[in-house]
């Protein structure tokens, strides 16, 4: 407890008073420094809250950035738990007649007996058989469809196994690994009877692959009882349906007749069509079709041509044989030659087929599984009456725009499943608005926060007028300045791409916001004319969701953009695409790309974009165009996420100024409270002193007083 002070005892003066006013004096430099860091947080607040309304912008820009997201359809279905539909980019509206043959599974199976799960794996007496003279192996493992479309530049994930992992060591290694198309578990049947179950992640016949490197005499699935020893088989991954008879919608099989695999839509020809093999060098083998009474007269001539055996599995073609070599990239269809007859062979692959009337698939190597629980199938159902089948039952790629969810099986005398499609313009047209609004409240924000305004007081006791200049916490900023007129020119300015016709042949009117009612006013809000958006999204839907979207367009059927991040630069791209992948070249606005990656059909490019091209090569013209809301959701996450950008490096300096004041304030109060002490201590003497000093006289006095 602190010592009570009593001031001007001796010498009558008010010491306190004098002590607190020459301390507020001083304390006063420190309550305008406190002034100072108020201000500097409030502005460091309301910047925060330029984050967040800005956040709240790109989250609504995010909803119209992309053509799946532009597109709002109203889904009906009959039978919602059986199968129903939506759309995407691309969509169109359309009713369907559904009828759901089988959903898509997935693959499961399982090693061999082992006998626990915390001690190693591999034997001590075969860990050489199994490691080769290596401390770790590295097993492969597919990556998932989700994966591999984020990232196709890699289609495996690497597992590193060590000499003492257990079982439950790996099945954690594998779980753990990211993008995976396989998961692990351990099943225990016994006392001393443990499996490794390994489950593909995606449904259908793909499953999911395992390979091992370096490979050591036996490979670690094989010891374990997951792989048998042989190299795997090659499917064609192109299932064949019956499409006529009581079996039809069924998987065909070898005993299937032949002409049950015709469509409606392509109808073989035994006569004038063909069968046809691409080998690996790019030639061609054909064979009549006049001979073939059912599957298995087809998978003769395949098997001998490619020197395998050849059965069907799944509908797909299967080619074994302890000598099969890799077979990827050999395709088998059946179409009307464009020129030669049947059986003839050709040495490259120009106009082999006039018109292709089914396409059963590219080969590529599958592992073959020693105990398989469950072979992944495909799902199997009719659109219209044409049987289709799809790895997932998700199934995207049959009709452009639209994804057929299944969900159940059809039942026995059960009335075919309607779904329909249909484009909502009322709700579209409300999220644009939504949009826009948003936009209008953070340019208020923005104007409030910006302007300078002069304030008028009067002294209550002499009248006088005086003014005094008030400014907003983004007054004089040339950021803030910059990051509006950003704003503005992104949500008015036109989109050069997408003037005049595009290099696809397709026109439109639409490439600014103004063409389609959406107008500055003179305060620098944007108004909406509703009615004049819902027009303008009948009169041309694809302009107007190209007009706000990231999309593209190609003067080349089968080039298109796959993936694009806030890299990815807009423009013209130039692509020379060589079938092998070894001599593609990339240009963008006539400027040469490197870093080029190719994985199968898909070059991705440093800056993150992707191009899918044909298996065949070719050249083409895609445009990458970013719409208004595409731009501001890119700029946005640019500003705010990069190591350097705006909002990061505005926050910091914001921060620092905070910073730099307390520490001044902290300063200047260590220089009051001494101040302070100093004079308390100085008046403390003079009282002391004043005391000393009458009390001298005191004594002085009354000495006098008695030698009288």
């Amino acid at each position: 407890m602190p010592a009570m002070s009593v001031g001007g005892l001796v010498s009558g003066l008010d010491t306190n008073s004098i002590i607190a006013q020459l301390t507020a004096l001083e304390q006063a430099k420190v309550t305008r420094e406190m002034q100072k860091k108020d201000n500097a947080q409030k502005t460091l607040d309301k910047f925060k809250e330029l984050q967040t309304r800005l956040g709240n912008l790109a989250q609504k820009a995010s909803s119209l950035e992309t053509p799946d997201k532009f597109n709002v359809f109203k889904a009906l279905s009959n039978y919602e738990d059986y199968a129903v539909v939506s759309g995407k980019e691309g969509a169109t509206a359309g009713n369907y007649e559904l009828e759901v043959k089988q959903l898509a599974t997935t693959q499961k199976v399982a090693s061999k007996k082992i006998d626990s799960i915390i001690t190693p794996l591999v034997d001590s007496a075969d860990l050489t058989d199994v490691f080769g003279g290596d401390e770790t192996i590295t097993l492969n493992l597919s990556k998932s469809a989700a994966a591999i479309k984020a990232n196709p530049t890699k289609t495996t994930v690497d597992v590193v196994i060590t000499k003492s992992d257990t079982l439950k060591d790996i099945v954690n290694k594998i779980n753990a690994a990211e993008g995976t198309g396989v998961k692990a578990s351990i099943m225990t049947m016994a006392d001393g009877d443990n499996r490794l179950v390994l489950t593909a992640v995606d449904t259908g016949t793909k499953g999911f692959s395992i390979t091992q490197e370096p490979a050591g005499t036996q490979k670690l699935m094989e010891y374990l009882g997951v792989l048998s020893g042989d190299n795997g088989d090659a499917v064609s991954g192109n299932a064949l349906i019956v499409g006529h008879g009581l079996n039809k919608g069924e998987v065909a099989t070898g005993a299937t007749p032949f002409a049950d695999i015709d469509t409606a839509l392509n109808t073989i020809d035994p006569v004038n069509d063909a069968l046809g093999i691409r080998l690996q060098d790019g030639s061609w083998m054909t064979f009549g079709l006049s001979t073939y009474a059912t599957i298995d007269d087809m998978l003769t001539d395949i098997g001998t041509a490619l020197g395998a055996t050849a059965s069907i599995k799944n509908g797909e073609i299967v080619l074994s044989g302890s000598s099969l070599g890799d077979m990827s990239g050999v395709k088998i269809q059946i179409g009307r030659l464009g020129s030669g007859n049947p059986g003839d062979t050709f040495a490259s692959a120009d106009s082999i087929f006039a018109d292709v009337k089914k396409d059963m698939g590219t080969f590529a190597t599958r592992n073959k599984f020693a105990n398989e629980i469950n072979a992944g199938q495909n799902a199997i159902y009719s659109i219209d009456g044409m049987w289709v089948n799809s790895q997932s039952n998700s199934d995207d790629k049959t009709i452009s725009g639209s994804v057929f969810t299944l969900k159940k099986v059809s039942q026995p005398g059960m009335e075919k499943i309607k779904v329909s499609l249909e484009l909502d313009m009322d709700s579209l047209a409300n999220k644009i608005n939504e949009f826009v609004e948003e936009y209008n409240a953070l340019i208020k924000f923005i104007d409030e926060n910006a302007k300078a305004s002069v304030k008028e007081e009067t002294n209550k006791d002499t009248g006088k007028k005086t003014n005094t200049r008030e400014v907003g916490a983004f007054t004089g900023d040339t950021n803030i300045s910059s990051l509006r007129e950003n704003l503005r020119q992104m949500m008015t300015g036109t989109i050069d791409a997408l003037t005049g016709t595009l290099n696809n042949g397709y026109s439109t009117a639409y490439s600014s916001a103004a063409r389609i009612g959406i107008t500055t006013q003179k305060d620098g809000s944007i108004s909406v004319d509703k009615d004049k958006l819902t027009k303008a999204l009948n009169a041309d839907f694809e302009g107007v969701r190209r007009l706000f979207t990231a999309n593209s367009f190609s003067d080349t059927p089968g080039f298109s953009v796959g993936n694009f991040n806030k890299n990815s630069t807009t423009g013209v791209y130039h692509i020379n695409a060589d079938p092998l992948g070894v001599g593609d070249v990339v240009t963008l606005n006539g400027e040469s790309i490197s870093g080029i990656k190719r994985t199968a059909n898909i070059i991705t490019l440093p800056n993150g974009i992707s191009f899918e091209v044909p298996p065949d090569g070719g050249s083409a013209k895609v445009t990458f165009v970013r719409g208004i809301a595409s731009q501001l959701s890119n700029f946005v996450e640019k500003a705010k996420n990069s190591v350097d950008g705006y909002f990061k490096q505005s926050e910091k300096t914001y921060q620092a100024r905070i910073d730099s004041i307390q520490k001044r304030v902290d300063e200047l109060q260590i220089r009051v409270d001494n101040y302070s002490a100093r004079i308390t201590k100085q008046f403390s003497s003079l009282e002391r002193s004043m005391a000393n000093l009458q009390s001298q006289t005191a004594n002085m006095m009354a000495a006098l007083s008695t030698s009288r």
